[in-house]
């Protein structure tokens, strides 16, 4: 079955960054319903059937904003033809690009979202494995994600041009599982050193 493919798009929404569009050894997932274009399986990438460190590669393409209406507006509007009857002037043969910016009512919502995508990505990916996120910094910028990723050892950023003058930048992190990661701090014993630090 292809859900045992060792590379994993964990949000394909309908795959509009692909030049091949379905490529028997990615498994593509989601969990938006409407798409024009579905996804191999429909699952929440925080919570998947995948045994521990099954998939090599995992791309990661999250929401970069929030607070928008699902239909509202032309970005979130994950059907051709819906957004074909709404926005006439921007008709197209081609799938929408649908960036999932309806899902969730505000940072905090999506930062929870991204944090728990990459505990399960941590859990699901093999040691030598590569994990590309993709970042706009339309919500907020790309130091506040690599701050999130305090599990993994971030090799490289790429930033992407943008054919619009308007657009904020984007990127593409490139990062591996740290394997000795530094211990966590405590954050109880902060609390009671801060309370008692003069």
């Amino acid at each position: 079955m292809k859900e045992d493919t060792r590379v994993w798009d964990a949000t394909a929404a309908n795959r509009t960054m692909y030049e091949t569009k379905d490529d028997p050894r990615i498994l593509y997932t989601d969990i938006e319903e409407d798409l024009s274009f579905k996804p191999d399986m429909f699952i929440d990438c925080r919570h998947t059937p995948f045994e521990d460190k099954s998939k090599h590669h995992i791309f990661f393409d999250p929401p970069h904003g929030w607070g928008r209406k699902k239909d509202g507006a032309i970005f979130s509007t994950p059907n051709r033809e819906v957004s074909n009857e709404k926005w006439p002037k921007y008709w197209r043969r081609a799938h929408p690009r649908y960036y999932g910016i309806d899902k969730y009512a505000n940072k905090e919502e999506l930062t929870d979202f991204i944090e728990g995508a990459l505990k399960e990505f941590y859990r699901v990916l093999a040691d030598d494995g590569i994990l590309m996120v993709k970042w706009s910094e339309a919500g907020y910028p790309i130091k506040e994600l690599r701050g999130a990723m305090v599990d993994w050892l971030i090799l490289f950023d790429i930033p992407m041009r943008s054919v619009h003058e308007q657009a904020k930048q984007c990127y593409w992190i490139v990062a591996m599982k740290n394997l000795n990661p530094p211990p966590k701090p405590n954050m109880e014993q902060q609390k009671i050193n801060r309370l008692f630090t003069p």
